[in-house]
């Protein structure tokens, strides 16, 4: 043991009592009384060990908040140098520390169920090495949760056999299914899938709160709307009066609204902010007109709440009033009266404005009149910091390899996305195991070939010359022609993003030309592509090709 090892932090030392005789034993037992707790004795560093002085001893329920402290950093500096680094941020940093200490047991308290079935299953000897080469005794190790409350087993009919492993290796496990309950694992892991994907839609009028700016991914696929909804939400109705977001499904528009009404919340609780969709507007409307029918006012009561009890309108897919002739008039008359009073209006479609079939012209107008701004597919880059972002928020750990595994296999939406890392998840904790990428393949049924695609800078230039209908030659050679020097420096974008390539490799297959050329026309594109969205959109057009 280090003479630095802070001792004093844990033990008192009495000036008068360090003259006492020790014992040579630091094991030697002490005597106890059965009502006795703990018990603490002082010590002396004596020739590199520990000596016990008999003459102080005292009984104590625990140490300090100070002495607890000292001991969880003793521990986690340890750690540190033991752990991968990426697991040990995961599992032990800011989370994990000692809450109590007695005579033959230490307890850490730890944050999430996870951290503490991953610490349980995979580092227990770890921790117990450590401590008994810091404090010199070996003790009992408890990990509990945070405020936590008795749980009951979600997964009653899997029995789960453990074989012991050593530290750093994953457990070894076999299951038997009992066959009282013929529910296979995988419909077990679907269903989990299912009911997390299902809580996060039809909101209804529900904000959800989780959904904030700050958690938004922005891509070179999504800056544009990210940019212009932040802009709304600072100042409702006076910059942007009327927003248009349109892309396919799945991409972040409903985040994007989210975001905007938790920010304008927080900014102006006196806002009053209506989110709805399209089908709830239309389902509204016509339980208005029912009620008239009986006699009573409802429809100018559905007008007046839209009219005067609103300062933000936000309906999401609003190509749904494609065909609705009697809801397309209301809402006309609500748009007119809020424009008219300076209030918000953003809505959300699949597509823009003048391409929704059965919308009347005079409301095809005025939507065409708002800011329109598109959300396209993410790119590579964007879906793994997307994966990243949801991993963290739903607790579950994956290698950089298995985050990329699912990144490159899919490509269409965000929301794709979620479900397959949400079935890793699931799959993982009800397995008890690490997610590797064999298993992955398996689960997400993705083959080997994603992996086995060779791209090389020559497969990368020719999908450039045959998207922009350029011949080879052109692209490669000295030409300055605008729209040659574009593909050009596409190619050379995409070679030094995806490839990795050196500024001198890519140069030498450009005709020899110097670095300072090659980071030229990467700088250029990546200036365009923050600018121009539809550059973006052909850029992951070309990639999706390779």
């Amino acid at each position: 043991m280090s003479d630095n090892f802070p001792i004093n932090h844990f033990f008192s030392f009495d000036d008068n009592q360090k003259k006492s005789s020790n014992f040579n034993n630091l094991n030697q037992e002490l005597p106890t009384e059965k009502n006795q707790k703990s018990i603490v004795t002082n010590f002396n560093l004596q020739d590199g060990f520990l000596t016990a002085d008999p003459s102080n001893i005292s009984t104590c329920e625990d140490f300090d908040t100070e002495e607890l402290k000292s001991i969880s950093e003793e521990i986690i500096s340890a750690l540190k140098g033991t752990i991968q680094p990426n697991k040990f941020k995961t599992f032990f940093e800011n989370t994990f520390t000692v809450s109590q200490v007695t005579e033959n047991t230490i307890v850490f308290s730890v944050s999430t169920k996870f951290i503490k079935k991953m610490i349980e299953n995979f580092y227990i000897n770890t921790i117990k090495q450590i401590i008994f080469d810091l404090l010199g005794n070996n003790y009992d190790i408890e990990i509990k949760l945070l405020n936590s409350k008795p749980e009951s087993n979600k997964f009653n009919d899997l029995i789960i056999e453990e074989i012991p492993s050593t530290p750093k290796e994953h457990k070894k496990v076999s299951f038997k299914l009992n066959t009282q309950n013929n529910v296979s694992v995988n419909d077990k892991v679907n269903s989990e899938v299912r009911k997390v994907m299902s809580s996060n839609q039809n909101l209804g009028n529900k904000i959800d709160e989780k959904k904030t700016f700050d958690n938004f991914i922005i891509g070179p696929s999504n800056n544009m709307a990210h940019a212009f909804s932040y802009a709304v939400a600072k100042d409702p109705g006076i910059i942007y009066p009327q927003l248009y977001i349109y892309g396919n499904s799945g991409l972040g528009k409903t985040h994007l609204l989210h975001a905007i009404c938790n920010y304008i919340k927080d900014k102006d609780p006196t806002k009053r902010i209506c989110l709805t969709t399209a089908t709830d507007f239309m389902q509204e409307m016509v339980m208005a007109i029912q009620g008239s029918m009986n006699g009573s006012n409802k429809v100018n009561e559905f007008r007046r709440k839209y009219t005067d009890l609103v300062d933000v309108l936000i309906i999401d897919d609003i190509h749904e009033l494609q065909g609705k002739a009697r809801t397309q008039s209301e809402f006309f008359y609500i748009f007119n009266e809020l424009q008219a009073k300076n209030k918000q209006l953003i809505f959300t479609s699949d597509k823009q404005p003048n391409e929704i079939k059965g919308l009347e012209d005079r409301i095809s107008s005025r939507l065409c009149s708002a800011i329109l701004v598109d959300i396209q597919q993410p790119d590579i880059e964007t879906r793994i910091a997307i994966l990243k972002c949801k991993a963290a928020e739903k607790d579950i750990f994956l290698d950089d390899d298995v985050i990329n595994l699912i990144a490159q296999s899919v490509k269409s939406n965000v929301r794709e996305l979620e479900g397959k890392l949400i079935k890793l998840g699931a799959y993982s904790d009800l397995m008890n195991v690490d997610i590797d990428l064999e298993i992955a393949k398996k689960q997400l049924n993705i083959s080997n070939d994603l992996n086995e695609k060779v791209i090389d800078i020559n497969k990368i230039v020719n999908s450039v010359a045959e998207y922009f209908k350029i011949p080879l030659g052109d692209i490669i050679g000295k030409t300055r022609k605008k729209d040659i020097a574009l593909a050009r420096h596409i190619a050379m974008f995409m070679s030094h993003k995806i490839l990795k390539l050196t500024l001198e490799e890519i140069g030498l297959f450009f005709d020899k030309r110097d670095h300072s050329t090659v980071i030229h026309g990467i700088k250029k594109i990546d200036e365009l592509i923050k600018k121009d969205s539809s550059l973006s959109q052909k850029i992951y057009e070309i990639e999706s090709s390779l």
